[in-house]
């Protein structure tokens, strides 16, 4: 089998901070499957502009002419990212957790993919249906709002038409929904607190697995 990718794509602000470590556990461990590559975008390292709601990307009119433009108000980072999302097979998303939700800058890529719809009109339209996708969260407590954080990207998944994975049931993963895992009682503030936190480098690992056997599963 061709080497399938798995794009990993962290919305922490800070470079090397907690939700990139539990990142590249789960990569990691999805690279344990002989036919999986994987590669990282840090968002932190592109200027996203928010949506502004234009409908361009999914108004025919407007988008003849433009087949390889995803997004027709911006020239910016996202154009960078979206031939990503066209080639990978499996998307595993990882935020921050902020007043227990998925962190702005999350919010802002995710807002940007609309062209990717079923309704766009440009080569990106369906870039993500049919394709694997995990979400992993890191919260300051144990119950900061790791899990609605997994929802936000589960529901993101589920508007795209992906292929919702979890971490699994056994073993026992802490968090059923995907890589849920907290800094406490370091607090995010410290780098590596994550480290601390085996079961929620556990079910992250079990979710790099997943994502990447149902890959395989889909491809035999």
């Amino acid at each position: 089998m061709e080497k399938k990718l798995i794009l990993g794509i962290s919305s922490s602000p800070r470079k090397g901070a907690n939700t990139d470590i539990l990142l590249e556990h789960a990569l990691k461990a999805a690279e344990e499957y002989e036919y999986i590559r994987t590669e990282t975008i840090y968002l932190r390292d592109y200027d996203i502009s928010p949506c502004n709601s234009c409908v361009g990307c999914c108004a025919e009119t407007a988008a003849k002419g433009d087949a390889d433009r995803a997004c027709l108000s911006f020239r910016d980072g996202m154009d960078l990212i979206y031939p990503k999302l066209l080639e990978c097979s499996g998307l595993i998303l990882a935020s921050p957790v902020y007043f227990g939700s998925a962190n702005a800058q999350m919010k802002a890529f995710m807002d940007r993919t609309e062209g990717l719809l079923r309704y766009g009109f440009s080569k990106y339209k369906n870039a993500l249906s049919y394709k694997v996708g995990g979400g992993i969260a890191v919260g300051g407590n144990r119950n900061a709002g790791q899990e609605f954080t997994i929802q936000q990207i589960h529901y993101y998944f589920a508007i795209h038409d992906m292929i919702i994975v979890g971490s699994g049931a056994e073993p026992m993963p802490g968090c059923y929904l995907g890589g849920g895992a907290t800094t406490y009682p370091l607090r995010g503030r410290v780098r590596d607190a994550v480290l601390q936190d085996e079961v929620g480098l556990k079910c992250t690992g079990n979710l790099g697995r997943k994502v990447a056997s149902t890959i395989g599963m889909m491809n035999k």
